[in-house]
């Protein structure tokens, strides 16, 4: 039997564009997206890593439906890859009822859909905008069209044979006396089933979700810690992280003083080495020059093989597209961060497993 540690939940966050901000969202920093290559060599990594993986969900930063053409090119580069997981996504659900069809014959069997009211009142008290298109519409006259997109996408994806669950997150004296009206119209829609959740104590979340169960079967959600792959929001301790193997055992990093994670990788002139001497200990070895700037995917491919051909992973705090899918088909995985070197050296080489030299 395998070990239940050995059993993933993955969560690949793919969407790099938001179409709506929740009032009660605040104002957080903006949060860099995978790239489909790298989404894709993350599932690969955990296989060969021996890990089952038992779903995969697409999810944020953004909204995946919010950039259509970079989530289905996720989803057929995963085709090889989604043997017997379970393939979700997550969504308000905009511009879904036009590819549901795609969504369905791309393997996706659950849509969880972010559905806090039906009514257009309420959207203008949860919601500080919402972006159903490339322009921000004014929230007065979006609530509608949110209101009525997302029933209709309820039926095109019932239609298409995929399962919707509902997903409603309670706001005391804002949309915790909706639920019965969110569940029941929704049930009619084709919704299969309801999570329910709410940040609020006096909400008695189990209760609430027993009477939607009149309409719904209904339960409490609570968030479990999946896994998520580096260069997501997050600690890194908190992350399965890659490791160093036999023939990539160096670490690249760049920076500008040596000590912390601060720059763009295009900005680089040089990249730093970390990895074990002869002895073991992990350590700066060196520092390599990368090519000059321009070139396109020419600067990118001498990159990997002049600088980086014994890394198995780089850390920068920004690095753009055509290197990071370079990167990310040569098996280097590139991880967005602005943390301190040593912490991450120390992460990324086992935790304090082995003894290490001071930076």
């Amino acid at each position: 039997m395998l070990n239940h540690l050995m059993i993933l939940d993955v969560k690949l966050p793919i969407a790099p564009l938001a179409n709506h901000r929740l009032v009660r969202g605040g104002d957080e920093k903006a949060a860099t997206a995978l790239i489909p290559a790298e989404a894709v060599a993350w599932v690969q990594a955990l296989r060969k890593g021996g890990k089952t993986v038992r779903s995969i969900e697409l999810c944020g930063p953004g909204d995946v439906l919010a950039s259509i053409p970079t989530t289905l090119d996720c989803l057929a580069l995963l085709q090889p890859e989604i043997q017997k997981a379970e393939l979700s996504l997550t969504s308000l659900g905009l511009g879904g009822v036009e590819v549901a069809p795609d969504l369905a014959r791309l393997g996706v069997k659950t849509v969880r859909l972010l559905v806090d009211t039906v009514t257009a009142e309420t959207v203008k008290k949860l919601y500080s905008w919402v972006r159903p298109g490339k322009k921000t519409i004014p929230l007065s006259k979006v609530a509608e069209v949110l209101i009525r997109e997302q029933a209709e996408v309820v039926q095109a994806l019932q239609a298409a044979g995929i399962r919707v669950v509902i997903r409603t997150q309670l706001v005391p004296d804002v949309n915790d006396a909706e639920v019965l009206v969110i569940a029941e119209k929704m049930a009619g829609l084709g919704a299969a089933a309801m999570e329910i959740s709410g940040e609020d104590d006096t909400l008695d979340l189990q209760k609430i979700s027993v009477e939607a169960s009149k309409y719904l079967p209904a339960t409490v959600y609570v968030p479990v810690s999946e896994i998520l792959p580096p260069g997501t929001p997050g600690s890194c301790a908190e992350m399965i992280m890659p490791e160093p193997s036999p023939e990539r055992p160096n670490l690249a990093v760049v920076s500008t003083n040596g000590m912390d994670v601060d720059m763009h990788l295009g900005q680089a002139t040089q990249v730093l080495i970390y990895g074990p001497r002869v002895d073991g200990l992990v350590c700066l070895l060196k520092a390599r020059q990368t090519p000059g700037g321009g070139g396109g995917s020419e600067r990118w491919q001498s990159l990997a093989e002049d600088c980086l051909h014994d890394c198995f992973a780089l850390l920068a705090t920004h690095a753009g597209d055509a290197p990071r899918k370079e990167f990310a088909e040569l098996g280097i995985q590139v991880i967005l961060t602005e943390e301190n070197i040593e912490g991450l050296v120390d992460v990324l080489y086992g935790g304090g497993k082995k003894k290490k030299c001071k930076i």
